[in-house]
């Protein structure tokens, strides 16, 4: 698994979040029920969210949970980097060795090094918005089948 289940959640519910017209707020339920998120377990990953500086709170009538920042301004690797800290996965073998470098390398080193600078490459630049828009897009196509 490349992320944690508390990442998946965080990703989902600030994707949601970036879905929702002019920021308005949401409430932390209502997210759970759109993404089939636990509440008592995104209750916790909002918290870790706002205290990150990814998510704001709004109390009283019309409040709910929006996003700090624009979302074009929020990429995913500051995400995943909030929630399970910095992923170096060029540390990782894809064949799960102890050793796997230029000088000790596994039968799949290369290719795995080309997929490593791609998805780093990849997840640095991808942001909510595109994230959110491509989503409704997939699932507006969906509906239409």
């Amino acid at each position: 698994m490349l992320y944690s289940p508390t990442c998946q959640y965080a990703l989902r519910a600030l994707i949601y979040l970036a879905s929702q017209k002019d920021g308005d707020p949401v409430l932390g339920r209502k997210i759970a029920e759109e993404e089939g998120i636990p509440k008592q377990f995104l209750s916790k990953i909002l918290h870790l969210l706002r205290n990150k500086g990814l998510i704001v709170t709004t109390k009283g009538p019309g409040g709910g949970y929006r996003l700090a920042r624009p979302p074009q301004r929020i990429s995913l690797g500051q995400v995943v980097e909030a929630v399970d800290g910095k992923m170096d996965i060029s540390e990782r073998c894809i064949l799960g060795l102890d050793k796997c470098s230029d000088e000790e390398s596994c039968a799949l080193h290369d290719q795995w090094k080309k997929f490593q600078k791609q998805y780093l490459s990849t997840i640095k630049e991808l942001n909510l918005e595109q994230a959110a828009t491509t989503l409704k897009r997939k699932r507006k196509a969906a509906k239409e089948r």
